[in-house]
């Protein structure tokens, strides 16, 4: 599935429920009915799709947390990542909440403005994955921040001819700064006897996919990974949308009577609210889109399927226009290049001309106490075996071993391998000897360990590599249970 394709879903729900308002109520304009069928939709499923795993989210917006630590305010940053889980949280119940409740037209000004500001935040975070591989810079971020402020208050005036005004007062504002950072060279003024110096240009070079900060925006959380540009200009699409739905909300029509309203508003709030919560610390995603969800074989994923495509090529700059120019190993080997011109070589680089079909997991790898690694050797084990996942022992739900060393006695019985993947921070030793574990722990990276279970812990059954089953710490199996459905197999 594409962005395309979700569009297109969204779009023929929207026309839909649209039609169906029309022959029952008339509304007065078509357009924005459907704009509002549209985006109600678009943002249930936006919301759903993340709602099942809300700690996909939280680790998501850690992940943005820790980039922008990088770029400044780090004890900020530092602090707000801590708060990652819990906003995450909030903010998908919110989507999904406000996406219901424009559906329904209750409180239509409200609605639309949270979901006006919503987008906004949900465009600053694209943006910044999107153009961070053009080299961002401070100012610009900054500029950018700013401008998404100013384009904000657009939903807060009650007057339709002040919201348009700020409207163009803002589309102004923000293709200035556009092309200041497309065109500006380094700004330099004197505070005192020190020279500032402001770099504004970061539109201006080639993007590279390494630069980025963030790789992966998690709009729709595992269901579906898009390229930093698809969400980009996803998001400044639905902008475009949403801000014909602020200039015209007095056309947003309610359905049913405003108790009806008032009450699927406030069940809405709580359902979306127990439903995030449960799927954080009640059990497994509820729906799983990762690589690793039941059924999946992890030795097939960490295949690769077909081979990307990459050319060599050299990037030089010309005297004349000092602009650079790539050109192929050919054109350096065959002197198919104008090297009076271009005679300074910036560098070298791989350029990908198919990126192929890379494996889906790429990032596991299992070590034993040595350093070597054993991955292999445990996914191809022919016969079940158990594995703990637990991403990092100092956040663990510690009481949870009591259970699970009865697992690991009564799979050691049945003749079970079992085992615990963990990060190795220098206290492993430390932790097993306070819990009583006789199995051996092995260690890998927290990310793919937080993708493998959203549970710390969590235990895992495998045979041959294929996921037979997963349990979160609150709903371990009986040492009956597995001796019933496994261990005697």
């Amino acid at each position: 599935m594409t962005v395309y394709t979700i569009f297109a879903i969204v779009a023929a729900a929207a026309f839909g429920l649209a039609l169906i308002r029309f022959f029952v109520s008339k509304p007065p304009n078509i357009l924005i009915t459907f704009l509002q069928d549209f985006i109600g939709c678009f943002f249930i499923f936006s919301g759903f799709v993340k709602a099942v795993d809300p700690l996909g989210t939280g680790y998501k917006m850690h992940e943005y947390f820790e980039a922008f630590a990088g770029e400044g305010l780090r004890p900020v940053w530092e602090y707000l990542a801590t708060w990652s889980t819990f906003m995450a949280v909030v903010m998908i119940a919110l989507e999904l909440f406000v996406g219901i409740v424009l559906l329904i037209g209750w409180k239509p000004r409200f609605t639309v403005g949270i979901i006006w500001l919503l987008t906004l935040f949900f465009t600053f975070l694209t943006g910044y994955t999107f153009l961070s591989g053009y080299g961002i810079t401070k100012p610009f971020m900054l500029a950018s921040g700013a401008v998404m402020l100013l384009f904000a208050l657009v939903a807060f005036p009650k007057k339709q001819s002040t919201r348009i005004n700020l409207t163009f007062f803002s589309v102004g504002v923000i293709a200035a700064v556009f092309l200041f950072a497309k065109f500006a060279t380094n700004t330099s003024f004197l505070i005192g006897s020190h020279k500032i110096v402001l770099n504004l240009q970061c539109i201006n070079s080639a993007f590279e996919e390494s630069k980025m900060k963030v790789t992966d925006c998690g709009c729709f959380g595992d269901f579906i990974k898009l390229k930093p540009w698809e969400t980009f200009y996803k998001d400044v699409i639905l902008d475009l949308m949403i801000l014909i739905l602020v200039l015209n909300v007095k056309f947003v029509r309610p359905v049913f009577g405003n108790t009806v309203r008032q009450f699927l508003a406030f069940t809405t709030g709580a359902a979306a609210l127990v439903f995030c919560l449960y799927n954080v610390y009640g059990n497994e995603p509820v729906i799983d889109f990762r690589p690793y969800k039941v059924g999946n074989d992890i030795n097939d994923l960490r295949k690769e399927k077909k081979p990307a495509k990459v050319e060599m090529v050299f990037v030089y700059q010309s005297n004349k226009t000092h602009l650079p120019k790539e050109f192929s190993y050919d054109d350096v080997m065959k002197g198919k290049m104008d090297y009076a011109e271009y005679d300074s070589m910036i560098e070298r680089k791989d350029k990908v001309l198919d990126p192929g079909i890379p494996a889906k997991i790429t990032n596991l790898r299992i070590e034993n106490d040595e350093g070597g690694d054993i991955t292999d050797t445990l996914l191809h084990d022919p016969n079940y075996s158990l594995m703990v996942v637990s991403y990092n022992l100092n956040k663990t739900h510690e009481a949870a071993f009591k259970e699970l060393n009865a697992i690991a006695s009564a799979a050691e019985k049945a003749g079970v391998k079992f085992y615990a993947v963990t990060l190795n921070d220098g206290h492993v030793d430390e932790f097993r000897h306070r819990n009583q574990t006789a199995y051996p722990f092995y260690s890998a990276d927290e990310t793919p360990l937080k993708t493998i279970i959203r549970s710390n812990p969590g235990l895992v059954l495998m045979k041959n590599g294929v996921v037979v089953n997963k349990w979160h710490y609150r709903h371990l199996p009986t040492v009956e249970g597995l001796n019933k459905y496994y261990f005697k197999k």
